[in-house]
Formats: structure tokens, C-alpha cells, sequence
């Protein structure tokens, strides 16, 4: 219990160098780039692959990323998220959490600063 308390702590700020904006429905759309060196490869010789894969997050996703600015705690996000969402009370950190270790270790999107007391 006392590692899930310490987590509720985290702060996060987005990756610096993640390309990303808000579309005009209000989501979170994430470019990938495709830098791999056999897409470069392949470009080189006339294969059309794209620059970047655009991925869209859905309303919580983007509602979630949209909340990680630096300054909030994971606890005060889940509030919020808490807040929008009636739904999202069920196992609200569990899931919170889940997430947002995704998108720090698999992802790569986001990243710790510090930690709030």
C-alpha cells in the first residue's frame, strides 16, 4: 500500500521531445516517428512510408495527457479525471496507475520530475 501512496505522489511532465497537439474534437493525437533505418532505406528507394504515424488517444487518454504539466501530482490527476468521469471511480489509481507506467516505461511519452509530500 505504502509503494501505491508513494506513486500518488509522482509528478510527471510530457517528453520534451514528443510531437504531439490537440485536434479540433478536443483529442490528444501522438506523431511516431518512423525513423527506423530500413524505412529510411525503403524511402530512399521509392517505397512510400510515411515520415510519422499519427495516433489518436481516446477521450481518457487525452484527458490524462492533457493533465500531465509538471505541476500535478498523479493523485490530484486522478481527482480530476475522478471529477470528468463518473465511471472512472471504479479502481480509479489501479487503472491510473497501470496507465501512466505505460506511457512512462513503453512508451516513452511521459516522464518523472520529483515527488510532491
Amino acid at each position: 500500500m505504502e509503494e501505491t501512496n508513494d506513486f500518488l505522489n509522482v509528478v510527471y511532465q510530457i517528453t520534451p521531445d514528443l510531437e504531439h497537439f490537440v485536434n479540433e474534437e478536443g483529442l490528444v493525437v501522438i506523431a511516431k516517428p518512423q525513423n527506423h533505418w530500413i524505412q529510411r532505406f525503403f524511402r530512399k528507394i521509392y517505397i512510400k512510408i510515411p515520415e510519422a504515424v499519427y495516433m489518436t488517444l481516446d477521450d481518457y487518454g487525452s484527458f490524462i495527457m492533457k493533465q500531465v504539466d509538471g505541476k500535478k501530482t498523479v493523485s490530484q490527476i486522478g481527482e480530476a479525471l475522478a471529477a470528468e468521469y463518473e465511471e472512472a471511480g471504479v479502481h480509479l489509481y489501479e487503472r491510473l496507475e497501470l496507465y501512466m507506467t505505460h506511457l512512462e516505461v513503453n512508451e516513452k511519452w511521459i516522464q518523472p520530475i520529483g515527488r510532491m509530500k
